[in-house]
């Protein structure tokens, strides 16, 4: 990447692009405009910007042809495109998502969550873009450079996992509690005896680096859905439910993209469908029921309902922990695999001092509306 990085604004408003080129060039970046989609292009082609950001209603040609064009060329589909429009219907959300953007965001929107998703994400492409130079060298050195490749790698899953969590800061520490939870769960797992051949170190090594990216599909949710702070509405509820086939459609491709015949993401992959999903085939996306759903699933499915519990919403205090005990005990058998509320049950104690260890410090005035 560029000491600096580069910024492709596209938007056929004057006064959009003058917005956009104050805030990013105060932040340091270098910024470049196009006002229609066919300049947009060339621009692309041309300077291969560091990240897009792209309006969808533009002469010549639209944001959609623009991203298809982008998303399709192996030589610029890794620069990450965030759409901004005034369009705030789900179709053009999703029909967006589906050709490749890597967020989107509608008009008139947060401009500190515009600058969280652009640092989010650059640090993305930055991370691909070493990938991408330690695997070429590999090829020339074989294993020289395989464990930094290995932890590029793993750093890559953090920021990635990052790029959901910034849609929603409440998450505070959400990730690093998820996977010390994930790692205590089944590690005991493995001491009470029926998984233990199954999960061996490099399995507890695997589910803690790929649980954070459980809800990476929540970046294909519409902010008033993901955001809202009151109850969501039947129709609402179905849009949010579809976070899980995103996320699990998107490392999908991932691992097809890269040409693996296996991979560490295979399990988040895995997570990432299967984490609504219940024992008693009540869940969501696929309706599984007991041992069909992956273990890992199962295994995070607990950890995932005891943070939210016990964390603080905007719609709710955080539960102590021994209700939130109460109501997993109520869902063994239901919503949860009933080994594995064992194991929490066994575990208790840890998943007190990891609450207290990674406390949330969000502080909510750090958001401000523009």
């Amino acid at each position: 990447m560029k000491e600096k990085p580069y910024i492709l604004i596209a938007d056929d408003e004057d006064a959009n692009r003058k917005l956009l080129l104050d805030f990013l060039t105060s932040l340091g970046y270098n910024v470049m405009e196009a006002s229609n989609g066919q300049e947009a292009l060339e621009q692309v082609l041309k300077h291969k910007p560091d990240i897009i950001v792209l309006d969808i209603n533009m002469p010549i040609l639209d944001g959609y042809e623009v991203l298809k064009v982008i998303k399709s060329n192996p030589d610029t589909r890794i620069i990450p495109v965030i759409i901004i429009t005034g369009l705030g219907d789900n179709e053009s959300h999703i029909k967006a998502v589906e050709l490749g953007a890597d967020d989107f965001l509608i008009k008139p929107f947060n401009i500190h969550f515009l600058r969280a998703r652009i640092r989010s994400l650059l640090t993305i492409k930055m991370l691909y873009d070493l990938t991408r130079k330690y695997q070429k060298r590999l090829e020339e050195n074989n294993l020289e450079l395989l464990n930094e490749l290995v932890k590029t790698q793993e750093i890559t899953i953090v920021a990635l996992a990052k790029l959901a969590e910034f849609r929603d800061p409440e998450t505070g520490e959400h990730l690093e509690r998820m996977r010390e939870y994930v790692r205590v769960l089944t590690t005991e797992l493995k001491r009470m005896g029926k998984y233990e051949k199954y999960i061996d170190e490099k399995y507890i090594e695997n589910i803690y680096k790929s649980t954070p990216l459980h809800d990476i599909g929540k970046v294909g949710i519409p902010d008033h859905i993901l955001l809202k702070p009151s109850k969501l509405t039947p129709d609402e509820f179905e849009i949010m439910k579809k976070h899980t086939i995103i996320g699990g459609d998107a490392i999908k491709s991932a691992i097809e993209e890269a040409g693996m015949q296996t991979s560490f993401l295979d399990m988040a992959k895995h997570i990432a469908y299967n984490h609504h999903e219940k024992w008693d085939g009540t869940g969501y996306p696929f309706g599984l029921k007991g041992e069909d759903i992956p273990l890992s699933a199962r295994i995070t499915a607990v950890a995932d309902v005891y943070d939210a519990l016990t964390s603080r919403r905007v719609y709710k205090d955080a539960y102590r922990h021994e209700v939130a005990k109460e109501i997993i005990s109520s869902e063994a058998g239901k919503h949860f695999d009933p080994e594995v509320v064992e194991a929490f049950f066994n575990r208790e104690e840890e998943f007190i001092e990891l609450k207290e260890k990674y406390k949330d410090r969000f502080d909510q005035s750090d958001i401000l509306q523009k």
